[in-house]
């Protein structure tokens, strides 16, 4: 999988990189048998005001654009709020895309039907 992690107020640490990193590989077991050059992570990790960091995360999955903005007093809190948004969206793309082909095939059993 390719990530992009950047900031635009803080200076980032390896750690920091290695943490975003190991928290969105989480994603990957939803990703296993779409091919390593269709999907892609671009990671923004900022500092937020009150002491707290904001992460910004846009997966890019086969062509689909997905993304998550969370903000949190620690980043690694973030991170883990902005992968369960992902994992829902992810969800959420599938089960559409299940229904749609299940009613695709429902219409032409019945165009079947009446002819």
């Amino acid at each position: 999988m390719d990530y992009q992690i950047t900031s635009d107020n803080i200076q980032i640490s390896e750690s920091m990189k290695e943490l975003a990193k190991s928290k969105l590989t989480k994603l990957e077991t939803r990703l296993k048998e779409i091919p390593d050059g269709s999907k892609s992570f671009r990671v923004v990790l900022n500092g937020a005001p009150d002491e707290k960091f904001e992460v910004k995360v846009e997966a890019v999955i086969n062509g689909k654009q997905y993304f998550s903005e969370e903000t949190d007093y620690s980043l690694e809190s973030a991170l883990v709020l902005v992968v369960e948004e992902l994992n829902k969206q992810f969800e959420k793309s599938k089960m559409y895309e299940q229904n749609w082909e299940e009613k695709r095939e429902a219409k032409r059993f019945s165009e079947e039907i009446n002819e």
